[in-house]
């Protein structure tokens, strides 16, 4: 099954805007109400201190932790990404703005990572690159476990990320609909490295369009990007 992925818009400052004191008190309600035996139960423990310390302490703490609290972070974005992924009217969260009715697939997103790495420089390919593997909060590079996980893959892109990635693509990749790189020898590239992986299975013109879309209204906005399947 191809899951799809969804947009959202966030404020420019990334995850630290998305974990307010309101979401983190409905997701702490949700973990605590799963809790069956607190002595057994040791990773939602660590979870519950988490967020209690997030919290008291500001959002933006989230990057520098306790070192006993650094292993509930996993745990944090799998329940803020079944949050977002699961909202409906009896979520006691705060709702995120759709930033795209498109929802490309997880494929078409790995098939896109081969069109931006033939034809853009490494910025630009980094940040694509934690649509396919997720993000974690102070980490410059992408998680690697990404779609693959059980839980849905998080990621984002700050305000000035947006602007980055808007502009590194506009400049590198033709427009729609077809997305190509601009340049003969890019495009054998990307033809030659889709080959070689499972990104043939999906169409980097769906996600690219999508992401397209999506940079945009955030970037006219001054906003953010949170991006989960």
């Amino acid at each position: 099954m191809r899951a799809p992925v969804s947009f959202f818009l966030t404020p420019p400052e990334g995850l630290a805007g998305v974990l307010t004191p309101t979401r983190l008190a409905a997701m702490r309600a949700t973990v605590a109400e799963g809790l069956e035996d607190p002595e057994e139960d040791d990773d939602d423990v660590l979870l519950l201190e988490l967020m209690d310390h997030l919290s008291r302490h500001g959002a933006d703490t989230v990057t520098r932790l306790p070192e006993r609290l650094e292993d509930g972070v996993w745990d944090l974005l799998d329940v803020l990404a079944d949050e977002l992924v699961h909202l409906d009217e009896d979520t006691r969260g705060e709702p995120l703005e759709l930033a795209t009715q498109l929802h490309p697939s997880e494929y078409d997103l790995q098939a896109a990572e081969a069109v931006v790495g033939a034809s853009c420089p490494e910025p630009i390919q980094r940040l694509w690159r934690f649509t396919v593997s997720g993000r974690m909060p102070g980490k410059d590079g992408p998680m690697g476990r990404g779609f693959k996980r059980v839980y849905p893959a998080l990621g984002f892109w700050t305000g000035t990320e947006v602007r980055q990635l808007r502009e590194g693509l506009r400049e590198h990749l033709a427009g729609a609909p077809d997305y190509k790189p601009l340049l003969r020898s890019a495009r054998m590239r990307a033809w030659f490295q889709r080959k070689l992986s499972l990104a043939r299975r999906g169409d980097p013109a769906r996600a690219l369009d999508a992401a397209t879309h999506a940079l945009d209204k955030a970037s006219r906005q001054g906003l953010g990007l949170l991006f989960i399947r």
